[in-house]
């Protein structure tokens, strides 16, 4: 798999949106502020820390945390399905544009428009994106360190397991539940509402848990070939499918110690057929 590849683990859940935005709101007026670069206080003739040199460059705080938070919780979610580091690349740059194009606007807006040009816009451009560098670095090795912290938490809480048992864990958005479910006893799961129901075995009779977390998130820390999305409501443990029942374009699949089969939507047949029958081969 090539690097672009890979699936990025940041920046996917509505958490990590809000640490990006909360801490670009935050601190870009604190390096305005302080170090004044790029020319920030052209319009204020007296180049002094004014009260209205202030509050304008909480206005740029804000006019970038507004941006953000349009472009992650609107845009993303409708053009950038793939959590890959090829897709994410592009996400950060068209969303960089969308904040040089809104911080450009405020800052002609504050200066009267004396600098509406386009080699204006494209040296902001430039200057967002340079100044992004150090908030996005700080915000990322922030986030690998939760990730890091994470696993080694899990590895706490897991038990000592004999090599022929591979587990599964499954945590809500606070981090406040954790499942942890071997391979071989994960049935499916079903989005309901802010949650998702996990269906699993337990000493012989099939056990629910409620999570609060979305289905995007459970699905992007399952990396398992054999744990499929199948519909918009369900993941599924192909590994359990006992019975194939297909009319039409519709699928539905029963699973082990199930009575009631898990729907497969139309967009979801061709892959879950083609797993299917390679699994039987």
């Amino acid at each position: 798999m090539k690097w672009w590849q890979r699936k990025i683990l940041f920046f996917q859940s509505k958490r990590d949106k809000w640490h990006f935005v909360l801490f670009m709101t935050f601190f870009v007026p604190f390096f305005l502020i302080v170090f004044q670069p790029f020319g920030v206080n052209n319009f204020d003739p007296n180049h002094n820390i004014s009260f209205v040199f202030f509050t304008s460059m909480l206005g740029f705080g804000l006019v970038q945390g507004l941006v953000i938070y349009a472009f992650e919780f609107i845009i993303v979610p409708r053009f950038f399905n793939k959590n890959t580091w090829g897709v994410f690349i592009v996400r950060m740059l068209m969303e960089l544009i969308c904040i040089a194009a809104a911080t450009f606007l405020f800052y002609n807006m504050l200066g009267n428009f004396h600098d509406w040009r386009f080699n204006s816009f494209l040296e902001f451009i430039f200057n967002i994106v340079l100044m992004s560098i150090i908030p996005l670095t700080i915000l990322f090795l922030y986030l690998n360190y939760r990730e890091v912290q994470k696993s080694y938490d899990l590895l706490e809480l897991q038990p000592k397991l004999t090599l022929t048992e591979k587990f599964i864990n499954l945590e809500s958005n606070n981090r406040k539940s954790l499942l942890s479910v071997t391979t071989d006893d994960l049935l499916f799961i079903e989005a309901q509402d802010n949650y998702v129901s996990i269906h699993f075995m337990d000493r012989g009779s099939v056990k629910r848990k409620l999570l609060r977390a979305t289905m995007k998130d459970i699905e992007a820390n399952l990396k398992l070939q054999f744990i499929k999305r199948c519909h918009r409501s369900f993941i599924v443990n192909i590994n359990m499918v006992e019975r194939v029942v297909r009319d039409g374009h519709q699928m539905k699949l029963y699973l082990a110690h199930l009575s009631l089969p898990v729907p497969v939507s139309r967009s979801y047949v061709p892959s879950i057929s083609e797993f299917l029958d390679l699994r039987h081969k």
